[in-house]
């Protein structure tokens, strides 16, 4: 295993999974009685409960809870974001106060000084699911595996500790090309290392030449390449399909986040 300074942002495929439930497979099995829902407006009016969990750099979780007693068909964004949530800890005593807030950290914003064990700042994250549907049960909570990337090069990597919120992509970021990386990686069309060099070219910036000089580097002094020459070459053809993609769709307005939807009623 190795460990490398990045900040990452997540883009997810669904793979997998229930955990404490069911899921349909497919929209064809949706049962006439259950509603039809758009995720973030499903968060915004109290009837799901989404939950990010990052396994590492490079797969995440994602929980989805249905908190009515009636069965929803959860409609899954393109993309989306996941950033970190600051705990603001009480004096010296280091216990959580009841007041938190949530920062994208597009900007290099870091943790609280109050906050053990935290060293630059954790990184945002973003996801691409590739849209779909996916049918959770009254009461139950679906898991849904994700492949991710990040989208701020130079942070540690993301850990399951540390809490973090889902977003619509365009709060986190509005870079031509981007969504389209990772509507490809969630609906499968690239590969995770693929998404991840296009995502670092398009988001900071970094020319392929420095993409293609990145290493690795091992305890015992070893390097090698972080990006295979297939790879690059994949990942500049996907970047220019992405921009042209980009020109002949409008990216989305920035919609109030659930938090900020709540704090205003």
């Amino acid at each position: 295993m190795y460990r490398q300074m990045v900040v990452w942002t997540l883009v997810s495929v669904v793979v997998l999974g229930v955990a404490n439930g069911a899921l349909a497979s497919s929209p064809t099995q949706t049962p006439a009685s259950t509603q039809a829902v758009e995720m973030f407006q499903a968060i915004r009016a109290g009837q799901i409960e989404v939950k990010f969990i990052p396994k590492d750099a490079r797969e995440a979780s994602v929980l989805i809870k249905n908190k009515t007693d009636k069965p929803l068909t959860v409609k899954l964004p393109e993309a989306f974001a996941a950033v970190p949530v600051l705990a603001q800890l009480n004096g010296g005593a280091g216990a959580p106060s009841s007041t938190t807030t949530s920062t994208t950290q597009a900007l290099g914003s870091g943790w609280g000084s109050g906050m053990p064990g935290m060293m630059g700042g954790m990184p945002g994250m973003g996801m691409g699911m590739g849209g779909g549907m996916w049918n959770v049960p009254p009461e139950k909570i679906a898991q849904l595996k994700v492949p991710v990337v990040c989208l701020e090069h130079g942070k540690p990597d993301p850990r399951p500790a540390i809490p973090y919120e889902i977003k619509p992509l365009e709060e986190f970021s509005t870079t031509p090309g981007l969504r389209e990386v990772l509507h490809a990686l969630g609906s499968g069309q690239v590969s995770q290392r693929v998404a991840q060099a296009a995502a670092w070219h398009l988001q900071n910036g970094m020319s392929f030449q420095e993409l293609a000089s990145k290493q690795l580097r091992f305890a015992n002094g070893a390097r090698c390449a972080y990006f295979s020459p297939a790879e690059i070459r994949a990942a500049m053809q996907l970047v220019a399909k992405a921009k042209q993609q980009a020109e002949t769709h409008p990216q989305p307005t920035p919609s109030p986040s659930p938090g900020e939807t709540a704090g205003q009623n």
